[in-house]
């Protein structure tokens, strides 16, 4: 694939990911369903060409994003949750098999302590007091559930692309 056809294509997958990302952004309810549908597009990016630009789709994904919805929250889950996760999904199933949930639990922790100090720190809602703690604890391992059914999202994709849909569009991607 020359150089022209992979930016082109990694610019129609900001735009539509930037377009899919619109449908959370109005619709709030479905803002995790959209971010997830979104992040597809990574996946998809790094499949047919690799190298730098499934990185480039993600930035420019979550900046066009910021840009255009910057009172909304879709493009914080994207930016940090669920657009860079398919990448680091990539890098850790090259490691032993054994050690992929550890490292991806260990990832989602991080992320979702992170959550919790800048909700406790910058933004004043009180997830540790005594109150919130059970709150807490629940938030906690229900998004912990959530990841890895994301993971298990990602995997049923990425076999459902290849059996159906990487035959039909093979055409067009030489």
């Amino acid at each position: 694939m020359s150089q022209t056809k992979k930016i082109t294509l990694s610019s129609m997958m900001v735009a539509l990911g930037t377009a899919v990302m619109l449908l959370g952004a109005v619709i709030e309810v479905l803002d995790l369903s959209v971010c997830a549908l979104a992040s597809m597009l990574v996946v998809f990016v790094y499949i047919e060409i690799g190298s730098y630009f499934p990185w480039l789709v993600w930035i420019c994904t979550s900046i066009a994003t910021a840009l255009i919805f910057p009172g909304s929250i879709i493009w914080v889950e994207y930016a940090f949750v669920f657009g860079i996760y398919p990448l680091i999904k990539a890098y850790i199933e090259r490691l032993p098999r054994w050690s992929w949930l550890i490292i991806k639990l260990a990832y989602i922790n991080a992320v979702i302590w992170a959550m919790f100090c800048v909700c406790e720190l910058l933004l004043g809602i009180p997830f540790f007091d005594e109150g919130g703690r059970i709150l807490a604890i629940i938030t906690y391992i229900l998004m912990n559930i959530a990841f890895v059914a994301y993971d298990y999202f990602i995997v049923v994709m990425v076999r459902f692309y290849f059996a159906k849909l990487r035959p039909r569009f093979k055409k067009f991607l030489k």
